[in-house]
């Protein structure tokens, strides 16, 4: 999974206060035990702690409507036709001189081979998904410049695409 930077800084963020305010913490409770605790009631009410040699209470049942009864039967969830299939904007580098035949979708699985179809005029290319230290915001796919031109013309980008594998 990649964090957008936005979703890096929020991280951060968080690991940054967790940080300080634990110690800020355990500073001023210096350790104290955090047994005693206070008991609410509302006004008029009468609370009374409970002691060790009172009984336990018996289970109290709630009325209200009946549930249905089970039928040994589970709805199913299908998972959609579309799990492998993404549509969104590509861009093109040269991923500092890798063979001409890859690409970068983090949202597809390393490895495969995607079919990338050009929405605008209808032209499609093979290319193998590789990692890539990071890819633009709000960019789907990222092609080597090769594929790219067989796609578009690189003054076109980002242009809008959908893939398959």
């Amino acid at each position: 999974m990649f964090l957008t930077a936005r979703d890096r800084r929020r991280v951060t963020l968080v690991g940054i206060l967790t940080l300080v305010v634990v110690p800020v913490v355990v500073f001023f409770t210096r350790g104290e035990s955090q047994t005693e605790v206070a008991t609410v009631a509302a006004a008029g009410v009468a609370v009374d702690a409970p002691t060790e040699s009172s009984e336990p209470l018996a289970p109290v049942f709630l009325s209200g409507p009946t549930g249905v009864a089970p039928t040994g039967t589970a709805p199913i969830a299908y998972p959609s036709g579309d799990s492998t299939r993404l549509s969104g904007p590509a861009t093109f580098s040269s991923f500092n001189g890798a063979p001409n035949t890859v690409c970068n979708a983090p949202l597809a699985p390393y490895g495969t081979m995607l079919v990338v179809k050009n929405l605008n005029n209808g032209r499609s290319i093979a290319c193998s998904n590789v990692m890539m230290p990071s890819t633009p915001a709000d960019v789907t796919i990222v092609l080597h410049t090769r594929l790219f031109v067989e796609l578009s013309d690189l003054v076109n980008a980002p242009i809008p695409v959908s893939i398959t594998w």
